[in-house]
């Protein structure tokens, strides 16, 4: 199982988990939808609870589908993913770039989190999960309200599990 954690910069109550994608490529999201995962090709998008934060993410590929989780962890659902370049899945928020490694929360630490390697011909099953999505909201509001207000992270956190689910077709030229 390979396995690839970092913090990212939540942002306008979002934050992405995606492939390096060449020009070309039409995926924006479009946020005028109540899902919790937004999927384009290329790119997962996350919709958080809370405006801005920093959220733990962890992004894994597994041979089987999860074994149900603790009460803990809430499944935002399952969606098909197909790579559509090189596979390699990096975590990022819209206005802070790359997550650093889950150690660069410490200060003194420097460079990006790991890239998730997904083999470019496969299809994937994605699951998600979060943990602290339930009262993150109110949990937030209430440290606006008190001498912490400062504080940043741990209003949620998040899993991504790629599981294989089949080849794709070759890429044909245009």
């Amino acid at each position: 199982m390979d396995i690839v954690s970092g913090v990212v910069g939540v942002a306008y109550s979002h934050f992405y988990i995606a492939e390096h994608v060449d020009e070309g490529v039409d995926g924006l999201p479009d946020f005028r939808t109540d899902e919790p995962v937004i999927v384009t090709p290329g790119m997962l998008t996350i919709v958080s609870c809370v405006q801005a934060h920093d959220a733990w993410v962890t992004l894994m590929v597994a041979e089987a589908e999860p074994v149900q989780q603790t009460e803990q962890w809430q499944s935002l659902g399952s969606w098909s993913y197909r790579p559509v370049n090189t596979g390699r899945m990096g975590i990022s928020g819209p206005t802070t770039g790359p997550a650093v490694p889950a150690l660069g929360w410490l200060p003194g630490s420097r460079g990006y989190a790991p890239t998730l390697k997904l083999h470019p011909s496969t299809n994937y099953t994605v699951h998600v999960y979060a943990r602290g999505r339930e009262d993150s909201r109110a949990r937030y509001e209430a440290a606006m309200d008190r001498d912490e207000w400062g504080l940043r992270e741990g209003f949620e956190h998040y899993v991504a599990i790629f599981v294989p689910a089949g080849e794709q077709a070759p890429r044909t030229a245009d």
